[in-house]
């Protein structure tokens, strides 16, 4: 359906119903250009947006503004399951956000600011829409090993242990270009203590461990794609969640930054995820969506793996994973939520603090966002009706915006 005609039958649907703009918090997708004009703005909600909003209030609209909201459009928020109205994303101008006071703090919140390409993006900017969220590979679902270019986000945590030599034992997830959301558990637990083991460095942009570079043959014309090497960078600081209690039952705010000693830059193996800035996906409980989950930890023989590999899990309600956890007198909340509980089908040791991804479409890209960090789960892993818990990453933005520096 061209832009055009979908934008028609919202300015009919809007004149049938008599809708009007409500005081909700933007949900930003990042900057963005309007076609017409070319000025610069951010890519939200259609209803956050009252100088195109209005229009769409019109009886009867010119040419003119009817081509001015077909132009508008930046894409389809499908987290939302609501009418097509209440998930239109528009590209709403910066000056008229400003001039008709509009903005809701979410231009700060999440940072974006206008900057050429060749120049490093700070530490507390994160990322817009076409820069986050966006992998090249052709998913498959319901697969087990990922393709070369799947989740260019992904990270691992390489460890110094008492012998000197490194090891990979949890994961993380690239922010922006100089942080990574992992577990505060992957930073302090006993098991750290107990083994004299150091976090010492991330790596980013890996796939396979026992290959350097990572290399793939296409059955089709036999061509083979390499990937550039992987980079492993050291940390600069951890950034612990002030409220966590190392080994407590509960696991309770599991949710952890790493700052790199260098900026990263960004390439088709090695992208940010979005994160949920908005008010709109940051407080949505996602039940019953399926999700996807990768990383390198423990299979079902035993060992870790060396390919990244991934699952889907589905969402429970927080009431049921409530109900079975406090069987082991283990307290859940709305801070945490919980997926998975088939077979085999699971999150396990090594794969803590790597993410819980939901996607959604926005324009003709499809593009994620971390729901949540790995916190734990049963023991053995993949036991039939035993959930993984994940800390929700929408409950903890305000805290990650207001520890990243540039």
């Amino acid at each position: 359906m061209s832009s055009l005609r979908l934008l028609l039958i919202l300015l009919g649907a809007l004149g049938a119903i008599g809708i009007t703009a409500g005081a909700t918090a933007q949900f930003s997708y990042g900057s963005c250009e309007a076609k017409g004009n070319k000025e610069r703005g951010l890519c939200i909600h259609i209803r956050d947006c009252p100088f195109l909003y209005e229009i769409l209030n019109i009886s009867q609209t010119t040419p003119e503004q009817r081509q001015l909201l077909s132009d508008s459009q930046c894409g389809l928020d499908n987290t939302r399951q609501s009418g097509l109205v209440q998930r239109i994303l528009v590209c709403c101008p910066d000056s008229k956000r400003r001039m008709q006071g509009t903005g809701t703090g979410t231009e700060n919140a999440t940072r974006v600011v206008n900057r050429s390409d060749d120049e490093p993006e700070p530490g507390n900017v994160l990322p817009s829409i076409g820069n986050c969220g966006i992998m090249f590979a052709n998913r498959i679902i319901g697969g087990i090993k990922t393709e070369l270019f799947e989740f260019p986000w992904m990270a691992l945590l390489q460890y110094k242990k008492a012998d000197n030599q490194l090891g990979f034992n949890c994961g993380g997830t690239l922010i922006n270009s100089r942080y990574v959301l992992t577990a505060s558990h992957c930073l302090a637990s006993n098991q750290l203590q107990m083994y004299g083991w150091q976090l010492h460095s991330v790596r980013l942009g890996e796939w396979d461990l026992s290959s350097a570079p990572d290399c793939i043959t296409e059955l089709s014309n036999k061509q083979r794609t390499c990937a550039p090497m992987h980079m492993d960078i050291e940390i600069e600081k951890s950034i612990l969640h002030e409220l966590y209690v190392p080994n407590s039952i509960d696991q309770m705010h599991d949710i952890a930054l790493l700052r790199l000693k260098r900026f990263v830059t960004y390439t088709e193996y090695v992208k940010p995820i979005c994160l949920p800035v908005g008010d709109d996906v940051r407080n949505h409980n996602f039940e019953g969506y399926a999700m996807d989950v990768a990383g390198w930890g423990v299979t079902e023989d035993g060992k870790p793996s060396n390919v990244k590999l991934k699952i889907t899990v589905d969402v429970w309600k927080l009431k049921n994973c409530q109900d079975k956890y406090r069987s082991y007198q283990m307290r859940l909340n709305s801070s945490q939520l919980c997926a998975g509980g088939k077979v085999n089908i699971d999150t396990c040791q090594g794969d803590s603090g790597g993410p819980l991804m939901v996607a959604t479409n926005v324009g003709m890209q499809e593009v994620f966002f971390v729901a949540g960090v790995t916190s734990y789960g049963p023991k053995p892993c993949g036991l039939q009706g035993w959930p993984g818990v994940y800390t929700r990453v929408g409950q903890y933005v305000n805290w990650v915006l207001d520890k990243l520096e540039a």
